[in-house]
């Protein structure tokens, strides 16, 4: 099989759920973090590595606020429904601890939300990075009572959320900028003039000058990039209806089904999700959606970024994809969209 993935309903609450991706593409720009060396002597050392996994946020919270309205709200926020899957995901997996056990490697966690709660502390959220290891993140919530802890982290939810999803890409991006399979990166520069982090161990499908596929292949996984780009008479061509209806005339002609006559299209029954967003100080459109095959029984998730490049007067699509049955599909996803993310063009 070419690639292909599940199908699943999608929940009205949708749109709903993908909003904080549009907030958090252009607002996290203008933001800026705290770096804190660790007290007693850290600068100029090096930090410990981060621990913990990819997608996974540590929350220091006492045991009282969270097993009460704070900490329910806090757990809506990262547990939120991972939008554009198949089957019901969170956005993150989540640890609590209490502050007495807030030590030793549990301060190296990669994601961390601290909370304090003190007669005397005002209100307020701070974003602070590389307090105890690298990379490292932090949100460090200070309130006086449980009230004002429950208030401020409904006050910052969109950031909190927001600065999360943000520095847990960033990290993959760094990743793979840092690894990069330097004949892959050149074809794709040639036929689409873009460049593109494809870390190595993906594998080069075919490459022509309209339509480059790369992929990770297993016998229970695909993990796919297809770059196309295409004639455009200006930025209004940059809409949702022609970006599906180029997707899918290119994957119709280049991503085949295993029974004859099948191949890939965006799903009929689930609309796909689309919005506006500023990256790499270019505007694009993020679409987020569902595949199947016509005339098959496959398919899953994609999430592609398009770009009007004005000197070319085309459309350049990056557009990743996964097949993954019976299987959760967030990580693999969210390393696609860390390629997705590092497009520009050239």
């Amino acid at each position: 099989m070419v690639r292909s993935n599940t199908r699943r309903n999608y929940r009205a609450c949708l749109l709903k759920q993908t909003g904080f991706f549009v907030f958090v593409s252009f607002l996290l720009l203008s933001w800026s973090c705290d770096t804190v060396q660790q007290q007693g002597g850290m600068a100029g050392k090096i930090m410990p590595n981060v621990t913990g996994g990819t997608g996974e946020v540590l929350v220091v919270m006492d045991q009282f606020n969270w097993d009460n309205s704070a900490g329910d709200l806090l757990q809506d926020i990262l547990k939120e429904e991972y939008p554009g899957l198949p089957q019901s995901e969170p956005l993150f997996d989540v640890l609590q601890v209490t502050a007495s056990s807030f030590d030793g490697v549990y301060k190296f966690h990669r994601s961390i939300v601290l909370t304090t709660v003190s007669s005397g502390l005002e209100p307020r959220v701070r974003f602070r990075e590389n307090v105890w290891a690298k990379p490292q993140i932090m949100v460090q919530v200070e309130a006086p009572t449980a009230l004002a802890l429950k208030e401020v982290i409904g006050e910052n939810e969109e950031q909190i959320r927001g600065f999360l999803i943000q520095y847990d890409r960033n990290r993959l991006m760094n990743v793979y900028k840092d690894s990069k399979d330097p004949a892959i990166q050149k074809e794709i520069a040639t036929n689409h003039q873009i460049r593109l982090a494809i870390p190595r161990g993906y594998n080069m499908d075919f490459s022509k000058e309209d339509y480059t596929s790369v992929s990770i292949e297993s016998s229970d996984l695909s993990q796919v990039i297809q770059v196309y780009d295409f004639p455009a008479n200006g930025p209004e061509d940059l809409n949702i209806e022609n970006i599906i209806e180029k997707r899918n005339s290119f994957t119709r002609t280049y991503v085949k089904g295993p029974r004859e006559g099948s191949y890939m299209v965006i799903s009929k029954m689930f609309e796909p999700i689309a919005y506006d967003l500023k990256n790499n100080n270019v505007d694009m459109v993020e679409v987020r959606g569902l595949w199947d095959l016509e005339n098959g029984f496959m398919g899953g998730p994609f999430v592609s970024h398009s770009v009007y490049d004005a000197k070319q007067g085309r459309i350049v699509t990056v557009d990743g994809y996964v097949y993954h049955p019976n299987k959760k599909k967030r990580v693999k996803l969210r390393q696609l969209e860390a390629i997705i993310y590092s497009m520009e063009l050239i």
